[in-house]
């Protein structure tokens, strides 16, 4: 199952145990998932756990940088999407919407209110919880 992971899902999972983790956790096993990924995602995902102060109260900068390492052995970036229209009302998160229908993932799973509340009726945009609950409905 081809997916989009906003940064949201893998800093969640970086510092909390939580459907996020979960997730990651059932990517870095090699299970059924293709995580699309690309360099500006990357770079805000490795910009927030190694650049914001504030999380340093979960994740060490050192165990940071071992979480993207570990992410980045399971990765094949794609190009950075090609954004066209401002779709959401935080015009940053539109490369999401880009990134997922230019690799034909059929979910974007994030935490991200403005993403959850936005939800095209042509690509899923769900929850860990409820993304969690799919895996979960899969395995059996």
């Amino acid at each position: 199952m081809k997916v989009v992971l906003d940064a949201n899902i893998f800093v969640s999972a970086a510092i909390q145990n939580g459907p996020s983790h979960r997730i990651i956790q059932e990517w870095l096993q090699g299970r059924r998932l293709e995580v699309v990924m690309c360099p500006r995602l990357l770079d805000e995902i490795t910009s927030v756990l190694t650049q914001r102060p504030r999380i340093r109260k979960w994740i060490s900068i050192a165990d940071a940088k071992v979480f993207v390492e570990n992410i980045m052995t399971m990765l094949d970036l794609v190009p950075d999407p090609t954004v066209v229209d401002q779709l959401l009302r935080d015009d940053s998160d539109d490369y999401l919407i880009a990134l997922a229908q230019e690799n034909g993932a059929e979910y974007i799973v994030t935490g991200d209110r403005d993403l959850l509340d936005w939800n095209p009726q042509h690509l899923p945009i769900i929850s860990p919880a409820g993304f969690e609950t799919i895996l979960a409905a899969i395995q059996r």
